[in-house]
């Protein structure tokens, strides 16, 4: 009898491992964008990770980035409640090994005082956006806005010091921002996150779609499937990904 009943639940433990280990999996997606609008010589090389809630980031991700990313873009959900400020501290210590890091909030993010980030950030000299702006060159600016969800996003305070012939790389986020999202604002590109890509699919079906590159509005528009999950640890046709984002002109793709 216990004998049959091991055999019977063994596909049920199989599965749970398959689904544990894609949850925890350690993937950096390599992405070029080859844009004739792009106006630096040199490529511009991001280091983008969403959606890390309850996990620390694996050496193995810092070491496949390091020395190559001009920028990491931590774009929301960071943490949640109940995460230790421990850990909260060496996720931003080994982000910082890479390069100067910038963090757009996410709505889970508002789950703990937001002063306890602040302090964290302070310490390793992470650029906070909510509804602001950076330039990461002459021509380049990297726009952040605050959640949307929260209903904290404000795209007026988004644009407002960003001259409009400038290249525009806008992180939300959550991905329902470029319904706010106009020709007349010119945004080359946008990041965001939020969905886990529905964290647990049966084949093409989901909550949320699953992540992925698209042209939506003229904007390559990226929606990440995250490095963490929320709920239980597990995932299931929505891998844990992390995002190398390489952004030329054309005659630079290598």
């Amino acid at each position: 009898m216990l004998k049959q009943m091991l055999l019977a639940l063994s596909p049920l433990a199989a599965a749970g491992f398959y689904m544990w280990k894609e949850a925890f999996r350690n993937e950096v997606k390599e992405t070029v964008i080859a844009d004739r609008q792009f106006p630096e010589k040199a490529p511009l090389a991001l280091f983008f990770i969403s959606d890390i809630h309850r996990r620390l980031v694996h050496p193995s991700i810092i070491n496949q980035v390091k020395g190559r990313a001009n920028a990491v873009i931590i774009g929301g959900d960071l943490c949640e409640k109940g995460v230790k400020e421990i850990r909260i501290k060496e996720n931003i210590k080994r982000l910082a090994s890479i390069a100067p890091i910038y963090f757009i909030p996410g709505n889970n993010d508002y789950e703990i005082e937001f002063e306890r980030l602040a302090a964290i950030f302070e310490e390793w000299n992470v650029t906070i956006l909510k509804n602001g702006s950076v330039p990461l060159s002459a021509d380049v600016f990297l726009l952040g806005t605050d959640d949307i969800s929260k209903g904290k996003s404000d795209k007026t305070r988004l644009f407002e010091n960003v001259p409009s012939h400038t290249y525009k790389i806008v992180v939300s986020h959550n991905p329902a921002f470029i319904r706010l999202l106009e020709p007349a604002d010119r945004v080359a590109v946008l990041l965001s996150g939020h969905t886990h890509g529905g964290q647990i699919r049966l084949g093409p079906w989901g909550l949320y779609e699953n992540g992925g590159w698209k042209k939506e509005k003229g904007i390559h528009t990226l929606v990440s499937n995250g490095y963490g999950t929320t709920g239980i640890p597990l995932r299931f046709g929505a891998r844990a990904e992390t995002h190398f984002i390489t952004i030329c002109r054309p005659e630079a793709k290598s």
